[in-house]
């Protein structure tokens, strides 16, 4: 939805530095890249897709400024878009049940960076009801892929990545059928092959057997790099504690003895969640994300297309 004209680079100074030591992103340079990926982009007539800077910027970090890498994201990203229309096709930001989920706080963005500049992001399982009156699993997915894309825009966040951590507390047999293996299959294929995002790590606590069983299965759907972001925490919190920064954690996850800085609440951490995804900007930005004109038409695409050679060393970490 913008172009070089109205562009402005919001990355703060460490996040600047961490973005040319290791994404390649050179700030003379910048708009240069960027240009290089729209004119090959628009050359494609089979990618109905954004052009604009921040779009593009999104994709060409997520891929260190490869231009070979970017190309393949961008195809992924829009072809599985289109092979799952279900998650995501026509999806209004104000639907009733995306909103519903998102109030719901099953998935909360937290406030603020970690001292490594980070997202962090909490799954609660807890939260998650099971029963379809509210939401079906594919209206879930809908309200989490956005709770993703609006995150993402933040350039900071593009840069430095994200961890998430996954209260797994209650998660039964309920919850295995709820998700299906189709669907975690798809949803990691997504996340792995089609998602402009640095996942820096991802936490999982209060482990139980049901889903330790589930883990085992879901393992064989990460690719190898993904597996060894994986840290596992059983049923206590103390070595969460060691790689999470206390003050990124909402109250509840802390000892009752706790009196240092933390993130507020559970219930204000929600409401500033909800405040956030329903800013005029967020929700233009999800609703033109997800319009039907956007889209992969592979009927379209030659059958010898293929990318250009990079301008830089393939390096998609």
């Amino acid at each position: 939805m913008s172009d070089e004209a109205d562009y402005v680079c919001s990355l703060d100074s460490a996040s600047e530095k961490k973005a040319k030591e290791e994404l390649n992103e050179n700030p003379k340079e910048r708009l240069g890249a960027v240009q290089t990926f729209r004119t090959w982009v628009n050359q494609q007539k089979w990618l109905r897709t954004p052009t604009g800077t921040s779009f593009l910027l999104q994709i060409l970090r997520a891929r260190k400024f490869s231009q070979l890498a970017a190309r393949e994201l961008i195809e992924n990203y829009w072809k599985y878009r289109d092979m799952h229309k279900e998650w995501y096709r026509g999806t209004d930001p104000s639907d009733p049940k995306v909103q519903y989920v998102w109030k719901n706080g099953v998935y909360l963005i937290l406030p603020g960076r970690d001292k490594n500049g980070r997202k962090v992001m909490l799954l609660r399982l807890a939260k998650l009801e099971l029963d379809g009156k509210n939401y079906d699993i594919h209206e879930y997915i809908r309200a989490v892929v956005m709770i993703f894309e609006a995150m993402f825009l933040d350039e900071n966040c593009q840069v430095n990545g994200m961890v998430i951590v996954c209260d797994m507390t209650g998660f039964s047999l309920k919850h295995q059928h709820f998700f299906g293996m189709d669907n975690s299959k798809k949803y990691m294929d997504i996340f792995q092959h089609a998602t402009p995002a640095r996942i820096k790590e991802m936490h999982y606590y209060n482990i139980g057997p049901v889903f330790e069983a589930f883990m085992t299965v879901f393992k064989s759907f990460m690719k190898e790099k993904l597996r060894k972001r994986l840290r596992l925490h059983g049923q206590s919190l103390v070595s969460l504690y060691e790689e999470i920064d206390m003050s990124m954690l909402p109250k509840e996850y802390l000892p009752d003895d706790y009196d240092g800085p933390h993130n507020g609440t559970l219930d204000e951490i929600t409401q500033k969640q909800m405040e956030y995804m329903n800013r005029p900007n967020i929700q233009a930005w999800l609703k033109f994300l997800h319009d039907p004109k956007h889209g992969y038409d592979a009927s379209l695409k030659p059958k010898d297309a293929e990318p250009a050679a990079s301008f830089k060393k393939l390096n998609v970490s």
